[in-house]
């Protein structure tokens, strides 16, 4: 069979497509869903479906593509392989490999993931992804940029519904557009909104250098709409010479 709408693949379609912007799977919500791929095989005492070359879920305007998947309807567990792509409102999520766990939970991975959602943007190796909470965690090291800057970290949360993301071990903050470059151990970074009210706060040996004034101390609490610096814990600023920071403009 070459084209094929069924119940049965509307589950992972819906799963895997719906799933991306953290709407509700509803039966009764759901719209027709149309699978097309060079070849797909059912089982309906197992529950396995296989599906082989250029597959392509469609349901509304969401859109999931790969070159492989499969689904188990007994146990809702689902793989698509080879440059995954799925699309659904302003949520895009691209990587070699994507595998579903029940009605909200993806694991995308195989390297270069990037899921992407209104002005966020989220990278790394592995990206695991709580579709219903907008919540996703990076374990093994990423990016996430938002508005004001960008955050790497070995580990990092990410909270796409607030705009805010927590990163752990070597984090390192810039913000071209703030002028900022700050580290710590760890930080919680604030977005904003459309760039604005950004904020981060880090803590364990935090350092921030902005327009060539540097700030240490245990805690640093970072403004970036006025830039404003505040630290705690034995803190120590260096300031610039005035025509340093003329010079720097």
């Amino acid at each position: 069979m070459k084209h094929l709408t069924k119940q049965v693949i509307s589950s992972m379609a819906v799963l895997m497509v719906l799933g991306l912007s953290g709407a509700r799977i509803d039966a009764a919500q759901q719209q027709p869903v149309e699978m097309d791929a060079d070849t797909i095989e059912y089982n309906s005492t197992s529950g396995l479906m296989q599906a082989d070359g250029g597959v392509r879920f469609v349901q509304g305007e969401a859109v999931l593509t790969g070159q492989s998947a499969q689904y188990n309807t007994q146990t809702k567990e689902g793989y698509v392989t080879g440059g995954v792509k799925a699309v659904k409102d302003t949520a895009t999520l691209t990587a070699p490999e994507v595998r579903s766990y029940g009605d909200n939970h993806l694991v995308a991975s195989g390297g270069d993931v990037v899921l992407t959602k209104d002005d966020s943007r989220l990278e790394g190796d592995l990206v695991d992804y709580y579709t219903d909470k907008d919540y996703a965690v990076v374990p093994n090291g990423g990016v996430v940029t938002m508005p004001d800057g960008t955050m790497k970290a070995d580990y990092l949360e990410a909270f796409l519904k607030e705009n805010r993301a927590v990163g752990k071990g070597n984090v390192h903050i810039i913000s071209e557009a703030r002028k900022l470059d700050a580290t710590s151990d760890q930080a919680v970074y604030y977005g904003g909104q459309d760039g604005k009210d950004g904020k981060a706060v880090l803590t364990g040996n935090a350092r921030a250098v902005q327009d060539g004034n540097v700030l240490t101390g245990s805690t640093l609490t970072i403004t970036m709409d006025d830039k404003a610096m505040t630290a705690s814990g034995r803190p120590r600023l260096v300031v610039a010479p005035q025509d340093t920071q003329e010079t720097k403009k």
